[in-house]
């Protein structure tokens, strides 16, 4: 009940939280993205009960869903609907509650359409007028049982629909159901299926109170007793379970006990991790024990306890919690004949107990109306009796109908116990009958059975014939993948060795040919440059070959974040005689902390084709400018030359008509091709101006998870 008024404070504010609850979506592109987004901060603000929140966003997601996203607008009117709960009269809960189980259904997602109907059973309990759609719900949860396969998911829908019987006072059918929950968690929690020992928990205790509230203490306190080993780290739960002991030996009268487990909630008090839930039930164990004295005429002790639960509430309580403080201030006010406070106090509890509890609303007006007696005012009294009688009545209604229907349940569960008896009587009496007809047919069986065997060879070996021919098609197509992917293999290497080693033999050999034409010192010179030309082709060698060995049986790339100054480096390092030779300055604009998201073995390959495309067209002495940048949309690698211009179209037409010849026609781009599409690049060639060529190499944004 503290939740459900702390929803209606947060209501209020709701208007003015819409505009500062919508949180900026810029970053996501699509739809989509932004509903996506949207659902999980509503899954964060449920948590934190930031109701107002989670009700405008819900309100701007319905408003930007497409109409025929049927699954963002079951979640959406879902996550209303759990706003909504806090209406008193429910009907816009239920409103939303039914249509996100509408859209659910039409997106065919069994799961929403459970997470729908689970909160509503609850819902139709305590609204009236909804009796016809409570039976249908339930029986539509009991075949989502009978169907499912997952033992976990019936354990807590069991759990769900006990806890519904509890709402309607049908305790018979509450403990079935949890006892059905609590056999299977234990089960699971046993053979390890179910880590989280916890998960048991809440059923334990719902099964505890049920048999307080029948007045099985006894029974109540055992099951209460059993959720002690399964409560692990939880300290809700472990300040739960101290309040239902206190609760539960008081209704035995063991006070003293009782006090043992108020004592060890009191200690939780001083934790700093302590927080509202744990102070709540200290409240409400300071009201147990009050109305314990109260019921023993006590009244001063009963007052005792009264003013320890209203200073924890100056600090802790709702709305709620300070009308049940009030109410009983207000009885014991009454016991004492100070009947001035004990008005004052009832009067101030009335409109909250009204609006949430209708045993507790019957008690007040009773007390209300002794009250205006015992002080004169008996037309007050008089307006109060009016009031009580009627309600006390439908009460005393209500509970003989439970009590007729649950005389009935036990009467129906005897009645079909003696039908299951005489059908076990019937199956022996035909068990007997199938012995003799078996007899008659065993040899019949028998023959049977060796035509089976026989058939069932044949059939077998047919089996392994087919298997094998199978198993060797696949081989087959294994083998020619392989062949493809070497060839392809080998297009790379080839290609992105030929044109460094053929420069290095260029300068060897005219070294060789004519020796004298060149200075000692120019000799030097080049002796240095060919050894650092044939080092970096070294190193290349070897990247390309342990690269070529991982890509042997699958030729796939394995994206990550790549450093793009090294990769920009290492092709100049390897094409250093080649720009040398056309006297190209080489510009380089690339932060050393610059990524791009891609492969690192295809994208040194793609960036080496497109800078030695460039420096072969590039004009004599011009200028070769490497440059990166990063955009809303990616990363952009970008090399420019000048010289003959080099468009989109010229690409697209190259790569596309199976030319394989080599320069800029050939495997080089079609390489590039390949390799960008299996990384999720992009290829982009542009001519900014007359006589420049640039190329530029998109990177997407990574997908989360990625």
């Amino acid at each position: 009940m503290g939740r459900l008024l702390l929803l209606l404070l947060l209501y209020t504010a709701g208007g003015r939280l819409y505009g500062q609850a919508i949180p900026d979506l810029s970053a996501y592109r699509t739809t989509k993205q932004k509903l996506y987004r949207l659902s999980v901060i509503c899954d964060s603000l449920n948590a934190l009960a930031e109701i107002a929140k989670v009700k405008a966003i819900s309100e701007y997601a319905l408003g930007i869903t497409p109409a025929d996203d049927f699954y963002n607008k079951s979640l959406f009117y879902f996550y209303l609907g759990v706003c909504y709960e806090a209406d008193p009269k429910k009907d816009s809960c239920i409103r939303a509650l039914e249509t996100s189980v509408d859209y659910a259904r039409k997106a065919k997602n069994p799961v929403r359409v459970k997470n729908g109907l689970k909160p509503l059973i609850y819902i139709y309990a305590n609204a009236p007028g909804y009796s016809s759609q409570s039976d249908a719900t339930i029986k539509e949860l009991l075949g989502i049982i009978d169907t499912t396969r997952n033992e976990a998911e019936k354990a807590f829908l069991y759990g769900n629909i006990g806890t519904y019987y509890n709402l309607k006072g049908e305790y018979t059918r509450e403990a079935h159901y949890l006892l059905e929950a609590i056999t299977i968690l234990k089960k699971l929690i046993d053979t390890g299926e179910v880590k989280d020992r916890e998960e048991v928990v809440v059923s334990l205790m719902n099964l505890g109170l049920m048999y307080y509230q029948t007045g099985q203490t006894e029974k109540g306190l055992y099951y209460t007793r059993e959720t002690r080993s399964y409560i692990v780290n939880t300290q809700y739960y472990l300040a739960h379970y101290y309040k239902q002991m206190s609760e539960g030996l008081l209704l035995i009268k063991q006070p003293d006990k009782a006090r043992v487990y108020y004592d060890s909630l009191t200690a939780m008090l001083k934790l700093p991790q302590s927080g509202i839930a744990e102070f709540n039930n200290r409240i409400y164990i300071d009201l147990a024990f009050s109305e314990y004295y109260l019921g023993l005429n006590r009244p001063d002790s009963a007052l005792l306890y009264a003013g320890k639960a209203a200073r924890i509430a100056e600090k802790w309580a709702d709305e709620f919690s300070w009308s049940s403080i009030n109410f009983m201030r207000g009885k014991i006010y009454y016991y004492l004949k100070d009947y001035g406070k004990a008005l004052r106090f009832l009067i101030s509890s009335e409109k909250m107990i009204q609006e949430s509890d209708p045993n507790l609303n019957v008690q007040l007006l009773q007390t209300l109306a002794r009250s205006y007696g015992a002080s004169g005012e008996y037309r007050k009294a008089f307006e109060y009796y009016e009031k009580y009688a009627p309600l006390r009545d439908t009460l005393y209604k209500e509970a003989a109908e439970k009590s007729i229907a649950e005389a009935e349940a036990q009467y129906q569960n005897k009645e079909k116990q003696q039908q299951i008896d005489i059908k076990n009587m019937q199956i022996e009496e035909a068990k007997k009958e199938k012995i003799w007809l078996a007899s008659g047919l065993g040899m019949l069986t028998l023959s049977l059975c060796l035509l089976a065997v026989i058939y069932r060879d044949k059939k077998k070996n047919a089996a392994i014939l087919d298997k094998k021919n199978r198993e060797l098609a696949v081989a087959i197509s294994e083998l020619e993948d392989a062949n493809q992917t070497k060839a392809k293999l080998f297009g790379i290497i080839g290609h992105d060795l030929r044109s460094p080693i053929s420069q290095v033999y260029q300068f060897l050999k005219l070294q060789q040919l004519n020796p004298k034409a060149l200075t000692e010192e120019q000799r030097a010179q080049l002796s240095e440059k060919i050894q650092t030309a044939t080092g970096s082709l070294l190193e290349t060698m070897e990247d390309l070959l342990l690269w070529s060995k991982t890509q042997m049986r699958e030729f796939r790339a394995h994206m990550q974040p790549v450093a793009v100054a090294p990769v920009a480096d290492q092709c100049l390092k390897l094409l250093h005689l080649n720009i040398e030779a056309k006297a190209l300055s080489v510009e380089k604009d690339i932060p050393e902390s610059a990524e791009i998201y891609g492969d690192p073995y295809y994208m040194e390959i793609i960036l080496r084709n497109l800078v030695q495309n460039a420096v072969k067209v590039a004009l004599p002495g011009s200028v070769l400018r490497l440059g990166y940048r990063s955009e809303r949309a990616g990363q952009i690698i970008s090399v420019t030359n000048e010289g003959h211009p080099f468009g989109q179209d010229d690409y697209l037409r190259i790569v596309g008509n199976g030319n394989t010849s080599q320069g800029l026609g050939g495997l080089g781009l079609k390489l590039v091709s390949e390799l960008s599409e299996k990384s999720g690049l992009q290829i982009r060639f542009s001519t900014p101006s007359e006589g420049i060529t640039t190329a530029e190499i998109i990177s997407r944004v990574p997908a989360d998870g990625e």
